[in-house]
């Protein structure tokens, strides 16, 4: 008697290949960027601690540990990457996503102070490498902001154009 398979005129042997083939063009990208990351890539995160998502509409929420728990949340506005080679600052984002916390931060205490001394709802522009992996960077330079004291004015196209 012959299996449906068979029937068909695929073999065993042949669904086994498709699937290696399958895995191997799904599977490769995701492990060569995994590896890409795992090298030391310089990047600037931008963003605002201790904001919500509903006062400055951010790329993403992470966490946020400076050396050690406990974490801050972070409101991501922007990445980027800033040593050259393939990775982006959405690789990197894709990268931290599933992990808690999403960042570790490490470097000189005065940097490192720079952060947790920020008041809520303030800007800040971290520069750092990553290192042994994306979820840790070390810290080379912090720059503050403003912090968000309430909603923005913007002014609309009339008032840009014809004063108001």
């Amino acid at each position: 008697m012959r299996t449906a398979a068979a029937r068909h005129g695929c073999s065993r042997r042949r669904a086994t290949r498709v699937a290696a083939a399958l895995f191997l063009l799904l599977g490769l990208p995701a492990a060569a960027l995994a590896q890409v990351i795992r090298d030391p890539v310089q990047l600037r995160i931008e963003g605002y601690i201790d904001a919500t998502a509903a006062q400055v509409n951010p790329w993403m929420m992470i966490d946020v540990w400076l050396e050690r728990a406990p974490g801050r949340r972070f409101a991501l506005t922007n990445i980027i990457v800033l040593s050259a080679g393939p990775v982006s600052g959405p690789d990197v984002v894709a990268a931290i996503q599933p992990l808690h916390p999403n960042l570790i931060l490490n470097g000189d205490a005065s940097l490192l102070e720079k952060i947790s001394t920020a008041q809520p709802n303030q800007y800040l522009r971290i520069t750092g490498y990553t290192a042994f992996g994306p979820q840790r960077v070390l810290v080379t330079n912090v720059e503050r902001g403003e912090p968000i004291v309430g909603p923005t004015p913007t002014k609309s196209m009339a008032e840009k154009v014809f004063g108001g």
